[in-house]
C-alpha cells in the first residue's frame, strides 16, 4: 500500500475544483444544488486522500475512492439536469420565434 502515496497528487487543485462547484452551483438553482453537493464530495475525496497520505489507513482510501464515485454521480446528474434545461430554453426559443414570424406575417395581410 505505501506505493500508492506516490499516486496522490493534486488534492489542492481536487479542493479548488470543489469550492468552484459550490459557489457556481449556489449561483445557478437548480443544477447548483447537484453542483453544491458534488463540490463537497470531491472536498471530502481530497480530504480523505491527504489523510491516507499521512496515516496510510486503509479506512481513508476507501473512503476517498467512495466520495470520488459520488461526486463523479452528482455532477453527472447536474450535467443532464443542465442539457434537460439548455433543450427546454432553446425548443421554447424556437416556439417564440416562429410565433413571432407567424404574429407578423398575420399583421402584414391587413
Amino acid at each position: 500500500m505505501n506505493s500508492l502515496k506516490e499516486y496522490i497528487k493534486g488534492t489542492g487543485w481536487a479542493k479548488l475544483i470543489a469550492v468552484m462547484n459550490i459557489v457556481g452551483g449556489a449561483l445557478s438553482i437548480p443544477i447548483g444544488i447537484l453542483a453544491i453537493i458534488a463540490g463537497i464530495k470531491l472536498w471530502s475525496t481530497a480530504n480523505n486522500l491527504e489523510n491516507y497520505k499521512n496515516t496510510e489507513k486503509e479506512e481513508d482510501l476507501k473512503e476517498a475512492l467512495k466520495n470520488l464515485s459520488d461526486y463523479f454521480t452528482w455532477l453527472g446528474w447536474a450535467n443532464v439536469v443542465g442539457l434537460v434545461i439548455l433543450a427546454l430554453v432553446l425548443i421554447a426559443i424556437l416556439v417564440l420565434m416562429i410565433v413571432g414570424i407567424g404574429i407578423s406575417s398575420m399583421s402584414g395581410l391587413e
